[in-house]
């Protein structure tokens, strides 16, 4: 009883902090707010902050920052992200309270995916409790806490239950305030909203239609773009904004989030 009232007391001074609108452009200290209450509340190895939309981590902020860094460590996690339990869950029902790998699989079901195998054993997860609750501006924000030696108690999920209110709140005021997804001074907000079309998998005609305008303008503010951003090609361009922490604001070189 006595570790339930100081986790609660836990809760509720950090509330004042989470509610605190962001003061950096599309809320990157809200996501460091988030991941460092919720480790306060439920101690993990690791813990990971993500906004997904269309299938894909589109920002992502984790400590500690060398989680998961290998080579082609962030391909194989999207290639396998449709395998995760806890995400095919919340899409499928809507419901984002705290849910356990566990409460969907057994130990030798995880770790016969392709996900595992891949990629969370490499990381050293073999535990993992996430919530999620709808992203401003569409998608999902996740909040997903690792450990490697014991699972999560029912304990831990009411206390991220009682987070996850307040994530889902705080979030419209910390980042609906903030300048729309891929801000970035290098680029104009035609060329910043052109480039997230391209990370979306659009093509030329389709972001034409989209925006109402010709593919040869398209094309011309797609140019400007590599040339603001020192790329060559839409891959790099797509690229070299998430590195800047510009698709969505949320991420910083070498910190790769995984669920």
């Amino acid at each position: 009883m006595a570790s339930s009232s100081i986790m609660l007391r836990q809760l509720s001074d950090g509330l004042a902090e989470l509610y605190a609108p962001a003061s950096t452009p599309g809320g990157l200290d809200y996501a460091a707010r988030v991941v460092d209450l919720a480790t306060r509340l439920v101690p993990a190895d690791s813990c990971s902050y993500n906004h997904i939309g269309g299938g894909a981590l589109l920002a992502w902020l984790i400590e500690p920052a060398d989680v998961g860094t290998f080579p082609g460590g962030i391909e194989l996690f999207q290639q396998h992200l449709p395998e995760h339990p806890v995400l095919a869950h919340a899409r499928a029902t809507g419901d984002g309270r705290a849910r356990r790998i566990s409460d969907f699989l057994s130990d030798r079901q995880f770790r016969s995916l392709g996900l595992y195998r891949d990629f969370y054993r490499r990381c050293g997860v073999d535990y993992q409790v996430a919530i999620t609750v709808p992203a401003p501006g569409g998608g999902l924000i996740g909040v997903a806490l690792n450990r490697q030696r014991q699972d999560f108690s029912e304990a831990d999920l009411e206390l991220l239950d009682l987070l996850r209110i307040h994530v889902g709140q705080a979030a419209a005021i910390a980042l609906l305030a903030q300048p729309g997804p891929a801000a970035n001074p290098l680029l104009t907000p035609r060329q910043a909203r052109i480039l997230q079309l391209v990370a979306d998998g659009q093509s030329d005609y389709g972001i034409a239609r989209t925006l109402g305008i010709s593919t040869r303008t398209v094309q011309a503010h797609l140019q400007h773009t590599y040339r603001a951003l020192d790329v060559t090609s839409r891959t790099e361009a797509v690229a070299r904004l998430r590195a800047l922490g510009a698709t969505s604001g949320l991420s910083r070189p070498g910190r790769l989030a995984r669920w």
